[in-house]
């Protein structure tokens, strides 16, 4: 159980993940595949694990007591990516682990999927995709044109295109949202195997995250198993799109924990560099301060929400807004307050500065969590927006 006592344990642990990400930031921030060269480091070793049931060899990245802690919750999950997106946002998101697709397979994978899927990173460091976004489409699931198409002769096949996907050209295993036909019921998730013919992932080239390695991924009639088909013992209303809107609703916390992360680590080195201030600055340092303080209770109270109700996607998406707006305007700040010349005087706060403007476009842009918001309030879920 996650109790105030216990948050102040998950933080100290995740500080100390955080400072080992801290130190390779900028390494991988130049060359984005040197970071296979730290995967022996206590903080990726802890990444990889994460997210991972315990009944398939999932091991606690935290400890407190005889309680142990997998990141399985939405409200561990801010916990720890807050501090850990402190220490080095890119990094984190670029490190090895099952990430979204973890979500995924827990609600709509049987046994042997399940088991197939996280034997991948028992083996050591692996990475997997969630494959949702498309060109000109974005992550709007019904619209995705990417097709599983069945043949006669019961073969399947995967044919389509993937964009802006992380760790796409890393992954060894990973999850692909496709249409079997044009109604929200016809979208499914497969299983995919990049080492199949027909699989193809290119890096893109990125300004910010970019130990993320975004990629564009081409499947070419990719073949396809019966047993790849991810939900195939549950009902059509349960799988591909209900999957995929679950996934967003529980993981919108963790991306505006990602955006407090770096939003904090700006307030933190401003504080550092810097002894002397104007009463005018002052005023404008505790006003953020306020500003992260009253986020980081929203985003987990919003986690908590989401671990009672997974529809209660509203709070989340409230969060995501202001989240990401705190973090590009406390970057913009921060290279303020350190004078004119702080955008080459101080790699850290020019990598925050690139980094902060990509949490506007994950898990869905500031129009459509107003979307999300406004359904809420018309439906009578929300009383005050």
């Amino acid at each position: 159980m996650i109790t105030p006592s216990t948050i102040a344990v998950f933080e100290q642990v995740m500080k100390q993940y955080a400072a080992e990400l801290r130190q390779i930031g900028l390494t991988i921030d130049q060359e984005p595949d040197r970071i296979t060269e730290f995967l022996h480091t206590s903080a990726l070793q802890a990444i990889n694990h994460m997210m991972i049931p315990p009944e398939y060899g999932g091991q606690p990245i935290v400890t407190i007591g005889n309680e142990r802690y997998y990141g399985l919750t939405s409200l561990e999950r801010v916990i720890t990516i807050e501090q850990l997106a402190a220490g080095d946002a890119g990094v984190f998101l670029g490190g090895p682990g099952p990430s979204m697709s973890s979500i995924v397979m827990m609600d709509l994978g049987d046994e042997e999927q399940k088991e197939r899927f996280y034997s991948q990173f028992m083996k050591g460091p692996a990475w997997a995709v969630f494959a949702l976004s498309e060109p000109e489409k974005g992550s709007d699931a019904t619209e995705i044109s990417t097709r599983i198409t069945r043949h006669p002769d019961h073969t399947m096949e995967l044919t389509g295109h993937k964009f802006y996907i992380g760790n796409g050209h890393r992954a060894s295993i990973g999850l692909a949202f496709a249409q079997t036909n044009r109604t929200p019921l016809g979208i499914q998730a497969a299983i995919i195997d990049p080492s199949r013919p027909g699989f193809t992932a290119t890096p893109l080239d990125t300004m910010g995250l970019r130990g993320l390695r975004l990629s564009h991924l081409q499947f070419q009639s990719y073949p396809l198993e019966e047993q790849d088909i991810l939900g195939r013992h549950l009902s059509p209303t349960k799988r591909g799109l209900w999957g995929a809107l679950r996934t967003f609703h529980r993981m919108r916390p963790s991306v505006a924990a990602l955006a407090l992360g770096v939003a904090q680590a700006a307030y933190d080195y401003v504080t550092e560099h810097r002894t002397v201030f104007t009463e005018r600055e002052k005023t404008g340092l505790e006003r953020l301060e306020i500003r992260l303080h009253s986020l980081r209770n929203m985003i987990r109270h919003a986690a908590a929400e989401i671990d009672h109700d997974a529809n209660k996607g509203y709070l989340a998406s409230l969060s995501k807004i202001r989240a990401a707006s705190l973090a590009e305007e406390a970057t913009d700040w921060a290279l303020d307050m350190m004078g004119p010349g702080s955008m080459l005087e101080h790699p850290l706060l020019n990598k925050w500065y690139r980094d902060a403007r990509a949490f506007e476009f994950m898990e869905g842009t500031t129009s459509i969590q107003k979307i999300n918001v406004f359904q809420a309030y018309a439906n009578g879920k929300m009383q005050h927006v």
